[in-house]
């Protein structure tokens, strides 16, 4: 896949990329930028990604595995927690998930830890449960990670049984990736990493890999499959997009 153009410079201006590696330089150590130094602006601040392109951004992972998922509609109460999550630094690409959990680049120096259990949310809960009869490999994995995306892994846990029967072939990779998400979420990080280190090297898998090694304080040995799960996601996904903000944090980290 071919990268993405970048603006035209002047000669010895530095380009957005390696402006980015300082920025996570200076932050990883602490430092202030320099005065007259450019800062990126961090977007998050004031962006809010809309509930249908979050939910799309959820749904990803399925084509990205080379599978055709069932249509879904737009749950309850998906809006209110797509903008209400907790930012979170590490977010593994998986169903159920969305990038834009990582909404301030301070998060990303914070250590990974299990979300609280979200408060509220009725209507998402109950979709979620209805979701463990529905038989539907598409819609049981989505909700495997909406659940463990509002802390609540017993529903994770059952959701993730039910779709196991359901998932051969392929499915049964994304599956895998999913019950490695889950457990990433939950702060089984050791188990995941372990999943993901042993699976087909699909493009969703390279991206948990970079994202094991780089929050599992290896953010060297990230580098590599972070770029390869940036040079593989499609250049307007916001999962491409996160990838390559964690493969700066890891050029930074790891110099």
């Amino acid at each position: 896949m071919s990268q993405p153009s970048q603006p035209a410079r002047t000669a010895g201006q530095p380009s957005l990329d390696e402006l980015m590696t300082r920025f996570l330089s200076a932050r990883t150590a602490g430092d202030a930028p320099e005065s007259g130094e450019v800062e990126p602006h961090e977007v998050a601040g004031g962006f809010r990604a809309t509930a249908a392109s979050t939910w799309e951004e959820a749904r990803a992972v399925f084509g990205l595995f080379g599978i055709e998922p069932e249509p879904l509609a737009l749950p309850p109460d998906w809006a209110a927690f797509a903008a209400l999550a907790t930012p979170t630094a590490a977010v593994p690409l998986a169903a159920g998930l969305f990038p834009q959990r990582v909404r301030a680049i301070p998060v990303l120096s914070a250590p990974a830890a299990p979300p609280d259990q979200a408060v509220g949310f009725a209507g998402l809960r109950g979709w979620v449960r209805k979701a463990l009869a529905s038989g539907s490999p598409t819609t049981l994995l989505v909700a495997a990670g909406v659940a463990a995306g509002l802390g609540d892994w017993a529903d994770a846990e059952a959701a993730l049984a039910a779709a196991r029967p359901l998932c051969e072939g392929r499915w049964r990779a994304a599956w895998v990736n999913q019950r490695a998400a889950v457990q990433w979420l939950r702060g089984r990080t050791a188990e995941a990493a372990a999943t993901w280190a042993t699976s087909d090297d699909d493009a969703p898998v390279a991206f948990n890999r970079g994202v094991a090694d780089l929050f599992g304080r290896q953010p060297g040995r990230g580098r590599q499959p972070l770029r390869a799960a940036a040079a593989r996601l499609p250049d307007g996904s916001g999962w491409s997009h996160l990838a390559r903000l964690y493969l700066s944090l890891a050029e930074a980290n790891g110099q």
